[in-house]
């Protein structure tokens, strides 16, 4: 007979939003579950050895597979255990994506592990005029996102802030964000909150307002402005002070507002972390120094042994030190020149 242990998600986060991947504690070892049972903590470990990847269902419905484990092993917390997996949703699947959504966004919030207990498996135990069942081996067999669970102190570990995009129609008037902010009522729940943003904070109470960043759609239409999604890119490349979300939501983030532009076929603007370093720093001198570059492509130079000034090709320093050298190279013409300046003034006096 097929035994399920179900345990309750405190926390939600995600591992890689592209990929659909999370991880979780899925069952908690050591110490009694609501059926009075004890696992363990080495009663998964053949199953691991044997069983991977072990397939992951929504309730336990072999019809209604949703993704796969990863990798799994427990983690021991003091006299109890933990059961930690990496989940990958199949995001090829509209059931797939919705179970991912649903977890990410906190509105599932047990899992269940179903296995089998093969012959001599368990026994039964008395401690302090209790009886329970340990169980000291089995035979796992799939892990299901559920409703109600029994096994506790347990918790999905790493579930992505960066709220999935979903197609919505657009916008190019112009846009109010802390208008559009005060406009959603305090009293909205994380169903609405998620339409109108593009992040929420790991561990943040997601039903409110607070703990939500990048508000991009209006209020209530749900239309995505393309104005906010071009602003709030600028924000991810460090504009207006840039952004304190971890490094590694960026980009889920980043593909979020992207998509909305693309939808309206807008190009959107590259994402600056995603550029190597040496051609970050070569493009931001461009940037801020395009002025220099073209004074410098027709300013006239004193030759040392002429008068008349002649002209240097234009070059963009691909370096620090070039760079530097070129700066230093312009500060002592400025100054030659106004040496030069102010020598021919006494000439024509």
């Amino acid at each position: 007979m097929l035994v399920h242990k179900i345990s309750q998600l405190e926390n939600v986060k995600v591992v890689d939003e592209q990929e659909g991947i999370v991880e979780a504690f899925v069952n908690s070892m050591g110490q009694p579950d609501s059926d009075g049972d004890i696992i363990v903590p080495s009663a998964f470990d053949s199953s691991i050895q044997q069983n991977m990847p072990v397939t992951v269902l929504l309730g336990h419905d072999p019809s209604k597979v949703v993704g796969k484990v990863l990798e799994a092993h427990a983690i021991n917390f003091g006299d109890s255990a933990k059961l930690y997996n990496k989940i990958q949703f199949n995001l090829d699947t509209q059931l797939g994506r919705e179970t991912f959504s649903n977890v990410a966004g906190g509105f599932i919030k047990e899992w269940s592990v179903g296995f089998n207990i093969p012959e001599g498996g368990s026994g039964y135990e008395t401690e302090s005029n209790d009886t329970y069942r340990v169980i000291k081996d089995l035979d796992w067999v799939e892990v299901s996102s559920v409703i109600r669970g029994a096994s506790p102190q347990t918790a999905t570990i790493s579930a992505k802030s960066p709220i999935p995009y979903e197609a919505t129609a657009t916008t190019d008037e112009p846009w109010d964000g802390p208008a559009t902010v005060a406009s959603i009522p305090n009293d909205s729940t994380a169903g609405t909150l998620r339409e109108y943003y593009a992040y929420v904070e790991t561990g943040a109470n997601p039903d409110a307002k607070s703990s939500y960043r990048f508000i991009h759609h209006e209020y209530p239409s749900g239309e995505a402005s393309l104005r906010a999604c071009s602003s709030a890119i600028a924000v991810l490349n460090g504009g207006r002070g840039g952004t304190t979300i971890p490094d590694d939501q960026i980009r889920g983030v980043y593909n979020h507002l992207r998509r909305h532009l693309e939808a309206a076929d807008r190009e959107a603007p590259e994402l600056k972390i995603d550029i190597d370093d040496d051609e970050r720093r070569r493009r931001e001198y461009q940037e801020s120094g395009h002025q220099h570059k073209e004074a410098i492509e027709h300013v006239p130079v004193q030759s040392a042994d002429d008068e008349q000034p002649i002209i240097t090709d234009a070059w963009t320093p691909s370096t620090d030190e070039a760079r530097q050298q070129v700066e230093e190279a312009l500060e002592r013409y400025r100054a030659r020149s106004i040496g030069f300046r102010l020598r021919r003034k006494k000439e024509f006096r």
